[in-house]
């Protein structure tokens, strides 16, 4: 098991592990922050911001070509569906939903609050700047 062990953080997001030989792939990627990061054996290897329906990590490891995919395949739902990829060849897909994730009840109603609010609130902010701006 790996000291970093990001399945027992308690962050809320995405959460996927790759085995490729000894080398365990852990990746995360946040639902509130859209960060992303990519795990080998406990060292950080890939790190970045991503707010669109899809995402790409390429990194070099142990002289071998790396990639790992995220794709949003139902907004809904929450699926996402991640790929792993070694030397431009698939070795493994798995996929999660927001649904299957959120296991105490509470935490995901404040999740589908969260998320309302925040929504309602980004259009209300977005409304009063392009009227401001607009002169209306």
């Amino acid at each position: 098991m790996m000291k970093n062990d990001i399945l027992n953080t308690k962050k809320i997001g995405y959460k996927f592990y790759f085995q490729d030989g000894d080398n365990q792939i852990a990746c995360f990627g946040s639902f509130f922050t859209g960060k992303e990061e990519v795990y080998i054996n406990d060292d950080l290897v890939s790190s970045k911001r991503s707010m669109g329906l899809k995402s790409k990590h390429q990194f070099e490891f142990a002289e071998q070509s790396y990639q790992i995919e995220y794709e949003m395949i139902n907004m809904l739902t929450g699926k996402v569906e991640s790929s792993f990829l070694k030397n431009e060849q698939l070795l493994e897909q798995q996929q999660q939903t927001l649904i299957s994730l959120i296991k105490n009840p509470t935490q995901a109603l404040l999740f589908i609050g969260g998320s309302f609010a925040f929504g309602f609130l980004s259009g209300l902010v977005g409304y009063v700047l392009v009227s401001t701006i607009m002169g209306g």
